[in-house]
């Protein structure tokens, strides 16, 4: 179990197992849902997956949303690269970002639970209708998280490559 928890980055930790842990517990204590998990691994694990879901709604709709209102603004990638490789305190600033845009979505998705009785009311589907809609959902966010992380490892080969 310690081998575990030296495993899991700062990064993990802020952006994917806390808001996952705060989101279930929001659902518990707002009479929502209640988690019915015995061990701890299987509650860290849960937790693991619906912060990562939360986090990749920020990165995927939130921040794109926020560039297009001009609330944030990115330079170039590759500036990027290089001033964090000469000031390491970028890294750490770059994280609390991201820990910031995930706590950001993680109350979107909160004012979305507490509504939830107001949606299915207008949008009377099965259980299973919206099982198959979740899982159809979550597949294209994590498709579009793909895609977007492999431009991001895209834009590093070719900044190292014009750099050489």
């Amino acid at each position: 179990m310690n081998d575990l928890f030296a495993k899991i980055s700062s990064y993990d930790l802020f952006n994917n197992l806390i808001p996952g842990a705060v989101f279930l517990f929001f659902l518990s204590v707002s009479g929502i849902y209640d988690l019915k998990v015995e061990s701890l691994v299987g509650h860290l694990v849960i937790y693991y997956f619906v912060g990562l879901v939360i986090s990749r709604i920020g990165s995927i709709f939130i921040e794109p949303l926020l560039k297009l209102l001009g609330m944030v603004k990115y330079d170039r990638y590759e500036d990027f690269i290089n001033a964090s490789s000469k000031d390491l305190k970028i890294l750490t600033l770059l994280e609390s970002s991201n820990l910031y845009r995930t706590i950001l979505a993680l109350m979107v998705v909160c004012a979305i639970a507490l509504s939830w009785d107001t949606v299915t009311r207008y949008l009377p589907f099965s259980p299973r209708c919206w099982g198959v809609i979740l899982c159809v959902s979550l597949a294209g966010l994590f498709l579009l998280s793909y895609r977007k992380q492999n431009d991001f490892i895209r834009k590093r080969v070719n900044h190292h490559k014009n750099a050489s």
